[in-house]
């Protein structure tokens, strides 16, 4: 049931066509590494091999938290290691109380053994001055001349240490029952409240009074009857004290319960979304640490059992209630990333439109204006991911676009410079071309055949068009004539010219494929009136294309 408000709240985002919440990675870290750690606070108390089945439990809880994690079910990989860590947390109770109880074994088992052996030596004691007297009173017997008088005194003091002898057994016997009686009232202090053992205490005290009047009969009687009593005592005590530690692990494994969950409260921020309720468990909890420290173990388990149901019910409603917080915080992020985006597009397409980008590449320029107008459309309609896309690929073509243009214009700039180092040519820079004019007598009268003097500025020219900065720009040859005789005879013999021109250039070693020759007569001429137009109008133009 922990997850029913978030499983609502998810709904409730499907619903609406928002996207779901994402479980924070950093909770569900540390609630692996908080798993993680009480299984190896187990391992050191020796929980494997004294509680197998919690440990062992414990283990399985976080290999399938996992495996839970590896498949993306993160809210039962969640859920799976929370129940790790508290299983491993009662793994640890129970080891404790273990080890505490064969402590407390260990002690008792020494104090009663050096007090019997405290007696043995007494009694040992007491038998040997009994042999040295008998001794004594052997060689007195013997010696009947030393007078009557010191046997008589030697028999006394025999009679008097037999008696004394008698008294240290029966005591030896009353000192192992009032050890025994000790020893329960140490395992169980509150034994001493009971009928038992004040029967015990007031029977010892009797026992006391016997041995002193050597009313030995009757104490021996009185010693195996308490001798019973005792054992009863301490039989009750160790039930007792059985029942005692069982409390106090219910009492203390109650409270760890109600810990982990609170403290799973904190990871969700319950104080802030439930404060009422987080504030109640928390009272609730600190009151059953109270009666666990005064020995209320009952009491303390009920404290923590109520801690436990309000924190769970606090976990409820602050996991909703965070994963919504969370969810509207990732969707305005997601927002906010979007329209940075978008207006980075839009700032870089704007510094770039008065700039010779748009000319020079077109068509990505477009391109960029086209995935500029999807990212806003994406935006307005709230699809946060294809505007973020949509930018990046509209990004992608400007940056493309303005690569290029800037390359064009790098080669641009050194083929003019380049040109203009041809003799006898004038360049002329174009939008998206070189022109490179060449007047004179290239050609005699009539004649399709280059005139010696300019094999120099048609070297030169091939030279500049082999450069690998250019090695792939179009290059168009272009002849014209002037209006002077017939205008068929002018057409066919600037195209015989112009394939001249062509053949040159390509015994030069430049690439006949990017060669167009075109021979256009007088039909295109540069002026229509003038004193020179005829001069003017005869010319070759090489077009290198640049874009």
């Amino acid at each position: 049931m922990k997850y029913y408000g978030l499983l609502l709240l998810v709904t409730c985002f499907i619903a609406s066509g928002c996207p779901g919440p994402e479980i924070d990675e950093v909770i569900l870290a540390t609630q692996f590494q908080d798993a993680q750690q009480a299984i190896n606070d187990a391992a050191a108390l020796d929980a494997e091999p004294l509680v197998p089945e919690e440990f062992g439990r414990a283990v399985k809880l976080l290999n399938f938290a996992r495996n839970s994690r590896e498949k993306g079910d993160i809210p039962q990989s969640a859920e799976f290691a929370y129940q790790a860590e508290l299983v491993a947390q009662i793994a640890s109770a129970k080891a404790r109380q273990h080890h505490a109880r064969q402590k407390v074994v260990a002690i008792r088992e020494q104090i009663y053994q050096q007090i019997i052996k405290a007696h043995e030596h007494e009694l040992e004691i007491a038998r040997i001055r009994e042999a040295i007297l008998e001794e004594q009173l052997a060689g007195a017997l013997s010696a009947r001349d030393e007078g009557q008088l010191q046997t008589e005194r030697l028999s006394t003091e025999l009679a008097h240490l037999k008696t004394s002898l008698r008294q240290t057994e029966l005591r030896l016997l009353l000192t192992g029952v009032e050890s025994l009686v000790n020893v329960s009232k140490y395992t169980y202090p509150a034994i001493e409240t009971t009928a038992g053992y004040e029967r015990a205490q007031a029977s010892i005290a009797s026992i006391v009074n016997l041995i002193e009047q050597e009313a030995f009969v009757e104490a021996a009687d009185a010693i195996s009857a308490v001798q019973k009593l005792a054992d009863n005592l301490y039989q009750l005590a160790q039930e007792k004290q059985e029942a005692d530690a069982v409390a106090r692990t219910s009492a203390h494994i109650a409270i760890t319960k109600a810990e982990v969950i609170i403290q799973r409260a904190q990871y969700l921020n319950a104080n802030q979304h439930a404060t009422e309720q987080f504030q109640k468990a928390t009272a609730q909890l600190k009151r059953a640490k109270q009666e666990l420290a005064n020995h209320r173990y009952e009491q303390a388990q009920q404290f923590a059992q109520q801690a436990q149901q309000i924190a769970d019910e606090t976990v409820v409603v602050a996991e909703a209630a965070e994963f919504r917080q969370r969810a509207q915080k990732e969707l305005d992020r997601r927002a906010a990333e979007a329209q940075r985006a978008v207006d980075t597009l839009k700032r870089n397409l704007a510094a770039q439109a008065k700039t010779q980008v748009p000319q020079l590449e077109s068509r990505l320029y477009e391109l960029a204006n086209t995935a500029y107008t999807k990212a806003k459309t994406a935006l307005a309609d709230k699809e946060y991911e294809t505007a973020v896309a949509a930018s990046a690929e509209g990004g992608d073509y400007l940056e493309r676009a303005v690569a290029n243009a800037q390359r064009i214009t790098s080669a641009k700039s050194d083929l003019l410079n380049a040109a203009r180092q041809i003799p006898k040519a004038t360049v002329i820079e174009q939008s998206d071309s070189i022109l490179i004019r060449i007047r004179g007598n290239v050609f005699a009268h009539g004649s399709t055949q280059l005139q010696r003097e300019f094999f120099a500025t048609f070297e030169q020219l091939a030279k500049v068009l082999r450069r690998d900065s250019f090695s792939s720009y179009p290059i168009r040859i272009e002849v014209h004539t002037s209006a002077l005789g017939n205008a068929n005879v002018n057409r066919n013999v600037s195209m015989g010219r112009a394939d001249a021109i062509k053949r040159s250039l390509v015994e030069e070693r430049v690439n006949p494929e990017r060669l167009t020759a075109v021979g256009l007569g007088e039909t295109v001429p540069l002026i229509e009136a003038g004193p020179n137009k005829e001069e003017q109008n005869r010319r070759i133009d090489i077009i290198v294309k640049t874009n």
